[in-house]
């Protein structure tokens, strides 16, 4: 523990009030349905981590070569490896991996992803101490709710600034989620948090080009929160009000605070409960247009007029940060620029009657998709997006050349809300991502053994479970 005080926190402290509320949590504070939320969320990282790790080699080989070219001591596991390495490394690997393939979770508020990189350090800092699931459980929505209420505070401005909620929230939840699963007081848990605002990094500009690199931002997180909550841990005295400050990270991040976003409900409210879980590999943009295109495809095959005339014309109206990050590449030349295409995402899933991690392969790309893909329009579209309900949503329209047209508006896409995945779900999540490492059988047991967590038990960690299996199946 540092410090002997608690501090008390007052209106417009936004620090304190948040430290106060992450010292305070308990396991017993959590409501069951946030504990069963927090089980699918794990279970939806490792799936994740498969796909990342398959998609995003070169960048993987290049990260993995530094970490062993540096070495250490063995402390925490890292995903598809036999040896262990240092927390810190262990933490940033595994983020790596998480992140890799852009089918990790993410919130629409805060308009970023978390278990990349608050799983990835709380994982790896568990595996060193001497700590309970429910511990890891309480660390974790520790983690979401810094995250999701920070970053969700600064939107849209840090977006538009530039930065990467990813990278520059999540150095403050992993320094708040660390400290808290290593017991430190109310103090402690501060200058952990001060110290992350310090180091806060991360620029949206990997969603224009160099998206392969993106996963730095998230790794990079996960180091700064495990230092910081370290060095806290040892007597670190950071700077006050690391946040509100006029030279803090709101000042710097962001126009305004939304204090509703901040603290409303804090400590009744839990947003991993209004967090999303994705269906397809790519930007979080193109989901709503995906699961538009698809409705509209299902609907034209019951009617039996699929087919029966070619498009002439698709309209994507859709709010316009979604244009700004996945709008300008149509004809993408590589796996990662597929990632970040409206058009090729609901051409792929016109033709294909879905979009999958397979469909990130360009190199083959049918010459009927980047047709359709030029034949497809993006309109601006405003009313599309509510932030202060979390909506980011598409309306679809397609007109047929014999004059035929239809449209369905998706705003909430599957994944999210009352559409959130079920466990079924996520077995077939798992299969998709996992498939040519692990069967069928060992991907729905992951799935499983995340499922009967039993969180009274000591933690061990799933990732080296997970190697085991790996191995026991070459």
């Amino acid at each position: 523990m540092v410090g002997k005080g608690r501090l008390d926190p007052k209106v417009g402290e936004y620090t304190e009030q948040l430290c106060a509320f992450a010292e305070q949590l308990r396991y017993e504070d959590l409501p069951i349905h946030i504990v069963e939320q927090t089980k699918k969320f794990i279970a939806d990282y490792y799936a994740a981590s498969f796909a990342g790790y398959i998609v995003n080699k070169k960048f993987n080989s290049v990260m993995l070569d530094i970490i062993k070219e540096y070495g250490g001591t063995g402390q925490a596991s890292i995903l598809f490896e036999e040896n262990k390495y240092p927390v810190i490394n262990a933490a940033f690997m595994n983020a790596v991996y998480a992140h890799g393939a852009d089918m990790d979770d993410g919130n629409r508020i805060s308009a970023g992803h978390i278990g990349a990189h608050v799983m990835s350090a709380v994982f790896a800092m568990a595996e060193k101490l001497d700590v309970t699931w429910k511990d890891v459980f309480v660390a974790l929505n520790v983690g979401y709710e810094f995250f999701n209420r920070i970053a969700g505070a600064a939107q849209p401005s840090l977006y538009n600034k530039g930065f990467h909620s990813t990278g520059i929230g999540g150095a403050i939840a992993c320094g708040a989620s660390c400290a808290k699963l290593m017991g430190l007081d109310v103090e402690g848990i501060y200058n952990s948090v001060s110290l992350s605002a310090i180091q806060s990094s991360g620029l949206i500009i990997i969603d224009e080009s160099g998206q392969g690199c993106k996963p730095i931002n998230p790794a990079n997180a996960t180091k700064v929160g495990i230092v910081s909550a370290s060095a806290a841990a040892k007597g670190v005295i950071s700077s006050t009000c690391p946040l509100e400050s006029t030279k803090g990270w709101f000042q710097a991040f962001s126009n305004s605070v939304n204090e509703s976003i901040l603290l409303g409900g804090l400590g009744q409210k839990f947003t991993i409960g209004e967090s999303y879980l994705k269906l397809y590999p790519s930007c979080r943009h193109t989901h709503s247009c995906i699961d538009a295109v698809l409705e509209i495809r299902a609907d034209l095959i019951q009617s039996g007029r699929f087919g029966r005339a070619d498009i002439e014309k698709i309209y994507v109206y859709i709010y316009p940060s979604a244009i700004k990050s996945a709008g300008h590449i149509r004809h993408p030349k590589t796996s990662e620029e597929a990632k970040f295409s409206i058009q090729y995402a609901i051409s792929t899933a016109w033709y294909k009657g879905t979009f999958a991690l397979c469909d990130l392969n360009v190199k083959s790309l049918p010459e009927k998709i980047g047709i359709l893909a030029d034949k497809t329009e993006l309109i601006s579209d405003a009313s599309l997006e509510n932030r202060e309900i979390g909506v980011r949503g598409a309306r679809v329209q397609v007109v047929m050349t014999d004059g035929y047209r239809i449209e369905k508006e998706v705003m909430i896409p599957k994944g999210e809300g009352s559409s959130s995945l079920d466990w079924n779900d996520l077995k077939e999540k798992m299969r998709a991502c996992a498939s040519g490492l692990i069967n069928t059988k060992d991907a729905d047991g992951i799935v499983d053994q995340c499922k009967n967590l039993q969180i009274a038990d000591k933690y061990y960690p799933l990732t080296a479970s997970i190697n085991e299996l790996m191995r026991t199946e070459e």
